[in-house]
């Protein structure tokens, strides 16, 4: 597996992670069906997606060529969606 490889995996995963984390965190930060207010969540799903972001570029930007410098913001940003809305909707069903 080449370093590229590696990096994009492992920035897959921080996101995969920040996802879970961040459903979660929403839902406990009250953004939930009860508070007039729980599309705020959306914001916050957001802006835990840009942190992760600048976490990612931080850690990796060194790392990577020249010409994969878009994959940084877009890599696993589907699966980031994907688990930051499960998770907000699961603590919705069932800790509400």
């Amino acid at each position: 597996m080449s370093d590229s490889n590696f990096v994009f995996n492992m920035i897959f995963w921080i996101r995969v992670a920040f996802g879970i984390i961040s459903g979660f965190s929403a839902g406990f930060l009250g953004f939930t069906s009860d508070n007039p207010d729980a599309n705020m969540g959306i914001f916050f799903g957001i802006s835990m997606y840009l942190l992760s972001t600048a976490i990612v570029r931080q850690m990796f930007l060194s790392k990577i060529k020249e010409g994969e410098r878009l994959k940084l913001f877009t890599t696993g940003i589907g699966s980031f969606i994907g688990l930051f809305l499960f998770t907000w909707i699961i603590y919705n069903t069932f800790f509400i």
